[in-house]
């Protein structure tokens, strides 16, 4: 999580202009080589608490095919689509992922679920302290932000 104490409804950005944009040339131009469109077109920064706790109840409950597909979509909703990440939205591309919407709610309104989602970023932030995404294999943190598929294998290698 990159904003912990940022509001659940978010904070406002700034505009997106030519001399400010929300998204900048170099990470416009890496996520453009892998087909990623950062749009910048949100006009909040959110607290991702709900979204990381709905994918850990999709891990949990459907498992990894599932939180993965559920990561791309809401990925896509707020980098590309410029959609807002917030309950109703989540919902929405929960139930796309085959999420009951009666489970998504109680998921995102269950307060001890989402103190364990707190506990484990809390946790992790302590052990890393560097950018999304971030990468830890065995336990040990190993490198973060987009790699090129040569620095993966370089690790695997040196692991197997």
């Amino acid at each position: 999580m990159l904003r912990p104490n940022t509001p659940l409804d978010g904070l406002p950005k700034p505009p997106n202009t030519p001399s400010n944009p929300r998204v900048g040339a170099h990470m416009k131009s890496a996520g453009a080589s892998v087909g990623i469109d950062f749009t910048g077109k949100c006009d909040r920064t959110p607290n991702t608490l709900l979204g990381h706790t709905l994918l850990e109840f999709a891990l949990e409950k459907h498992g990894v095919v599932t939180q993965n597909e559920l990561a791309e979509k809401i990925f896509k909703m707020y980098y590309t689509d410029g959609i807002f990440p917030d309950a109703n939205n989540l919902s929405i591309v929960g139930q796309e992922c085959g999420l009951e919407k009666s489970d998504i709610e109680d998921v995102l309104s269950d307060d001890e679920r989402l103190e364990t989602t707190q506990v484990a970023i809390h946790r992790n932030r302590n052990k890393v302290r560097s950018g999304v995404p971030f990468f830890v294999f065995n336990g040990q943190p190993a490198f973060s932000g987009a790699q090129d598929p040569s620095t993966f294998h370089q690790v695997f290698d040196q692991l197997l």
